[in-house]
């Protein structure tokens, strides 16, 4: 196992036999975590790919990496799309990184008539950069292979226009399944709606803010092919609200997804 991670950035270097971190993974290498020249490090790009050798220049602005071994991994199924209301403070961190942790393959954060966070221009692009740098974090602590796609924040009626009605089948043959954590009355219990679905190879689980999405935004996400799911007896912050849905659709999805079934024969 290697002593330390890193993630390969898009300004990091790769040759044959060797690579180049970028200067800010350098310094944090080097400064924060201190690591010596012969140490063995990991290195992530966030795409499947994982490099795995040894610290051979010591330089705080541009270390090389000795690649001992490659290795490729298969982008996971299903894939998860998480729609979330952007709730204010920090909790988009939170969220973020749990999402990142259980395997979501996309994070769709989206404005909501009674969300707290109204963002827009430079103020927005800041912050979704440093929810980038949030979920690459936890991509390093955790290891993991794929990073997950951070879409930038729209709103909830801009993004159900830009999508349309998803059918359980697709013309492709693709079968998606799209829920929504609901208060309202009538919702079925997750687990049921999730073993009627059957088998499925990608799911949009959408999240509202802390005072639920709207009469409206319901219709139109029923409209949109949602189904209301009741997350288990109790109301749930927002945060608690996506790590349940994403971790019951996980354990759900690797028992029952063909893409895994087939991997793993």
């Amino acid at each position: 196992m290697a002593r330390y991670r890193s993630f390969l950035f898009a300004e990091a270097s790769v040759e044959t036999g060797s690579l180049t971190l970028d200067a800010r993974e350098s310094h944090h290498l080097m400064r924060v975590l201190r690591a010596k020249s012969g140490e063995t490090v990991e290195v992530l790009d966030g795409k499947g790919t994982r490099y795995l050798g040894r610290i051979a220049t010591v330089d705080a602005k541009a270390v090389r990496v000795e690649v001992d071994s490659v290795e490729k991994t298969q982008a996971p199924k299903p894939r998860v799309t998480l729609l979330q209301s952007i709730p204010k403070g920090k909790t988009m961190d939170l969220i973020l990184r749990m999402a990142t942790e259980i395997g979501a393959t996309c994070v769709q954060p989206v404005f909501t008539d009674q969300g707290d966070v109204q963002m827009k221009g430079e103020r927005l692009l800041s912050k979704t950069e440093k929810w980038r740098l949030t979920m690459i974090e936890s991509c390093k602590q955790c290891g993991l292979a794929y990073l997950p796609e951070l879409a930038a924040p729209t709103s909830l009626a801009e993004w159900l226009n830009s999508q349309g009605r998803v059918s359980s089948v697709t013309e492709t043959g693709v079968t998606t399944l799209r829920i929504v954590a609901s208060l309202e009355e009538g919702s079925r219990p997750l687990c049921e709606v999730l073993e009627a679905a059957g088998e499925f190879d990608e799911v949009v689980v959408a999240v509202g803010p802390e005072g639920d999405f709207t009469a409206g935004e319901y219709a139109a996400l029923a409209t949109a092919g949602f189904q209301s799911v009741r997350l288990g007896a109790n109301v749930l912050r927002a945060e608690t609200a996506a790590a349940y849905i994403l971790s019951v659709v996980d354990q759900c999805a690797s028992k029952g997804s063909p893409a895994m079934k087939a991997e793993a024969t």
